[in-house]
């Protein structure tokens, strides 16, 4: 598995010390790894930091940063700490997640707005930019800012009129909508920063009655919504009500529907709304929209992603649970994304369009592949609107649904001849859940091992790759259980 990106915990290049249990200190050694980490996360309000040291979720804590390539900077001199930070602890990545792939620290949200965090970098940003290495104190900064991040970070942060163009093919990013809806400026052209946001949104068309939706980013120019009954052509009217993430005050913004994002079998998975470029620029809706987007962001630091087919979803529901108190895992797949949503070993919910609960995580664990990204934190709202199950028992309960229509396509297609089933390297299978209880006792060491990688989607190549048997062995072991009903080729 992979990690997300290259933008979130990656303050390895710097250094990372737990002054106490209320303060941690980052010192960076060059001004590109500030610029770096400024303009991906510190803008954005949140900072991951890669520390296997503990702390206390919803803690108060001051981040204080260091510049060590700055001229005369002593590493035990605390009167080099250019800035210090207050912000509150918003999540941890335990030890424990290692195995899954994660990377232990902590997320922290500050208390600064965005705009109050760009002024007190831009000295800092500033003195780089214009190639003095000298440290540069907050109160002396006099010079006019020059080109610098800090224009990129602003940009980003506040440009209500800009929108930007990219393969959606995912399903997962804001296209080039709104430069359709809009006169193309210069000011346009530079993008309007996108974060991955999946928050409810209430959408009032002008031609039918209103209704719940769930985005998938949110940019200043507009937003990728999850299609799940009501259809929404391409060039309605819409309005479109965003809620602050602490409940109020709600906002109301005016748009047009600019495209249309299609599944696997033609079917609209997504559509993307460009905002009303005037509104968009109200303050209060323009800080409203940057609250919602940095909120997005704060979620998926120290997140994990990855593909579905290694391991397969069912294993990574187990694996995430066993090693988080709580997360969601978004899946994408061909235009098509879903949610899961657990908590303590207790499943809480899941969405796939227009399915919900268990129905939409049988959908999702039929996928034989996909993307995930894995955030170890589950919105307050769901939790407080849930009736929680047993994971466990709900997974066991989805797989042997998944099993039961495998049977009832088999029935379908009772008139195809009874030739011998070629098992290839890229075939993958169900399992008959029952079938498997009864034989259980009279399986080998490597029919039992094949069957259990088989659960969660492994092709037969993979499968091939994992076991340390011969593939002549692993072959004969899964053409036995196919067999004997066991296994069923998909």
């Amino acid at each position: 598995m992979d990690h997300p990106r290259d933008d979130c915990a990656r303050l390895r290049a710097g250094i990372v010390s737990k002054l106490n249990q209320n303060s941690v200190q980052i010192r960076f050694g060059s001004s590109e790894e500030l610029r770096h980490e400024f303009e991906k996360n510190i803008s954005n309000r949140g900072i991951f930091i890669e520390t296997e040291s503990t702390f206390e979720v919803r803690a108060t804590i001051d981040v204080e940063i260091v510049l060590d390539y700055c001229a005369g900077a002593d590493s035990d001199a605390a009167s080099n700490v250019a800035i210090t930070l207050r912000g509150e602890v918003v999540h941890c990545v335990p030890i424990s997640m290692t195995a899954a792939g994660a990377t232990p620290g902590v997320a922290i949200q500050f208390e600064d707005s965005a705009r109050e965090l760009c002024e007190s970098f831009e000295p800092l940003l500033t003195a780089a930019a214009m190639g003095n290495p000298e440290f540069m104190p907050l109160g002396d900064a006099a010079a006019e800012p020059t080109s610098s991040g800090m224009d990129a970070a602003l940009q980003h942060s506040q440009d209500p009129n800009s929108a930007t163009s990219t393969n959606a093919s995912s399903g997962s990013s804001l296209g080039d909508g709104a430069t359709e809806a809009q006169p193309s400026t210069s000011r346009d052209r530079r993008g309007a920063h996108r974060e991955a946001v999946r928050v409810p949104v209430r959408i009032m068309p002008a031609m039918s009655p209103p209704f719940e939706a769930t985005s998938r980013d949110l940019s200043a120019s507009g937003i990728l919504l999850t299609v799940k009954t009501v259809p929404l052509p391409v060039g309605e009217v819409v309005r479109t009500c965003l809620w602050h993430p602490s409940g109020e005050p709600s906002i109301e913004i005016d748009g047009q529907v600019v495209r249309e994002i299609k599944n696997k079998s033609g079917r609209i998975a997504a559509v993307a709304i460009a905002f009303d470029r005037h509104q968009a620029a109200d303050p209060p809706t323009r800080d409203l929209i940057d609250e919602v987007r940095h909120a997005g962001h704060r979620s998926r630091l120290g997140g994990i992603s990855g593909s579905i087919v290694d391991l397969g979803l069912a294993n990574m529901l187990q694996m995430f649970d066993s090693s988080a108190p709580l997360g969601t895992i978004v899946v994408d797949r061909d235009g098509e994304q879903g949610w899961i949503a657990f908590a303590q070993g207790q499943f809480l919910h899941a969405e796939l369009g227009a399915a919900a609960g268990p129905d939409a995580l049988v959908a999702m664990l039929d996928w034989g592949e996909g993307l995930f990204h894995f955030e170890a934190t589950v919105d307050e709202k769901i939790v407080a609107n849930a009736t929680p199950r047993s994971l466990e028992g709900v997974v066991f309960e989805a797989m042997c649904a998944l099993d039961e229509r495998g049977r009832s396509d088999e029935q379908d297609d009772g008139d195809e001849e009874d030739d011998v089933c070629v098992v290839g390297v890229s075939t993958m299978f169900r399992v008959d859940l029952e079938q498997a209880e009864i034989l259980r006792s009279l399986l080998g060491k490597t029919e039992d091992a094949v069957l259990e990688l088989a659960k969660s989607g492994m092709a037969t190549a993979k499968l091939k790759e994992i076991i340390p048997e011969s593939s002549d062995a692993i072959q004969e072991a899964l053409e036995s259980l196919v067999e004997r009903g066991v296994l069923i080729p998909r």
